[in-house]
């Protein structure tokens, strides 16, 4: 079980870090230089928070203004995607193995072992962690590793798959869909897989009802909820739903913060995640807008672990997900720039995301127009925009995954917060919330 901090011992460690970033790291020194002693948890909560182009721009191989040591027995990785927003993190080895080590225990809540026979489908190549992660992962829980990877065949993967009988498949959620296509289409017997984990994208109750078709008896499991910026960030147990997760209090320290009522969110109360690691001390990340939304759940846990249980309440809105890469919300701009204005065409929009039925990925552009009739001609246009600026988009209609559509919707239809009125540009319906 994993380690509990008391609420005293994390804040404690939190400033820890901040105090060797400021002292260490020259971008953090400059960061803060109007930044106050830091005591309390209030004082925590004044410490500016940390972009990703703040992190993009000043971490190597751009800058090292964010190392607070010598480029030296490290590991350079990226948060991947072909958006062009892909961010590269350094990890000295002992990060790296400290990151591989809680890792493996979220691995064994799950029900993996040293018995077990793992396959690893995650992409492999490209700086992408989560190939060579698992390995170091699978070598501290002590399981044999197939090293596969996803970038093989997928009738290569299945004859792996037939030939080896692995009992545990690690991949993402899109993977796992091809695959029981295929399995169902050639009546193969697959009985030997036990556990299914998955990562880097959320797995609707659609997909897994496809996959456990393929797969008969599987159990299904997140393999955690983790960021290649930040390492694990929760782990599950038994009692977790598919969206809820512990905090691993000893090496994360998180706030959920309310940006519209400018506070901390207290229990049930929804805000964004903001991510300091406790483990990461050669290129800290501290106060970090990871991009999700989150809540913290009330009181002990079932299992017994005290350590807190936080829900996943989908993305804040400035980018998202698709086959595990980023995608900013700044490329759909892009593609809709050209036609504003025209046709009736308005600057207000909202891209909704949402698993459907047959397991594919339905994505619609909606956009107000004081026409929408006349709009609706320059519907193709902007759908081609879209597989222009976005090449996720084009591969996974071309592959059958994603289904791409633009509509036009009246003037004032779209939601706005309660609060600014601000139209919400996302709407990623995949994680619950």
């Amino acid at each position: 079980m994993f380690q509990c901090l008391k609420e005293s011992e994390r804040i404690e460690k939190a400033i820890s870090v901040f105090s060797h970033a400021r002292k260490h790291s020259d971008f953090y020194r400059e960061k803060y230089k109007n930044t106050g002693d830091v005591r309390t948890y209030e004082d925590w909560l004044k410490i500016p928070y940390l972009t990703r182009t703040e992190l993009f721009n000043n971490s190597f191989p751009k800058s090292r203004a964010m190392l607070t040591m010598p480029l030296e027995r490290m590991i350079v990785t990226s948060t991947g995607g072909s958006s062009g927003i892909a961010r590269y993190g350094i990890l000295t080895y002992d990060e790296w193995n400290a990151f591989g080590a809680v890792q493996a225990e979220a691995m064994k809540l799950v029900g993996v072992t040293e018995r077990d026979v793992v396959a690893n489908l995650f992409v492999a190549g490209s700086l992408w962690p989560s190939f060579i992660a698992v390995h170091t992962v699978l070598e501290k829980v002590g399981a044999v590793h197939l090293p596969i990877s996803a970038n093989t065949d997928m009738d290569r993967i299945l004859d792996f798959i037939l030939e080896f009988k692995p009992t545990v498949l690690m991949s993402l959620p899109t993977v796992f869909v091809f695959l029981a296509d295929k399995i169902l289409q050639r009546n193969l017997d697959v009985s030997f897989v036990k556990i299914i984990s998955y990562a880097g994208e959320h797995m609707s109750d659609n997909i897994k009802k496809h996959v456990k078709t393929a797969f008969q008896g599987v159990n299904i499991y997140a393999l955690a909820y983790t960021s290649a910026d930040c390492g694990l960030i929760g782990y599950q147990c038994p009692y977790c739903s598919a969206t809820e997760y512990h905090l691993p209090t000893a090496f994360q320290f998180i706030d959920i913060y309310d940006f519209e009522r400018n506070r901390a969110c207290g229990k049930g109360e929804k805000g964004e995640i903001i991510v300091t690691n406790l483990a990461r001390r050669s290129l800290p990340i501290i106060r970090y807008r990871i991009g999700d939304m989150g809540r913290w759940k009330d009181g002990v846990c079932r299992c017994g672990d005290k350590n807190p249980v936080f829900s996943l309440e989908g993305r804040a809105g400035a980018d998202f997900k698709v086959g595990g890469a980023y995608i900013s919300m700044s490329q759909v701009e892009k593609a809709l720039s050209d036609f504003i204005s025209s046709d009736g065409i308005s600057a207000n929009y909202q891209l909704e995301i949402e698993d459907t039925d047959d397991n594919k990925m339905r994505i619609t552009l909606k956009v107000e127009s004081s026409d929408p009739k006349r709009s609706a001609a320059k519907g193709e246009g902007i759908k081609g925009g879209l597989k222009r600026e976005i090449h996720e988009f084009k591969d996974g209609e071309t592959m059958g995954y994603v289904s791409l559509n633009v509509i036009f919707v009246e003037l004032g239809e779209l939601d706005r917060s309660p609060i600014t009125g601000k139209v919400k540009h996302l709407n990623d319906k995949r994680v619950g919330g």
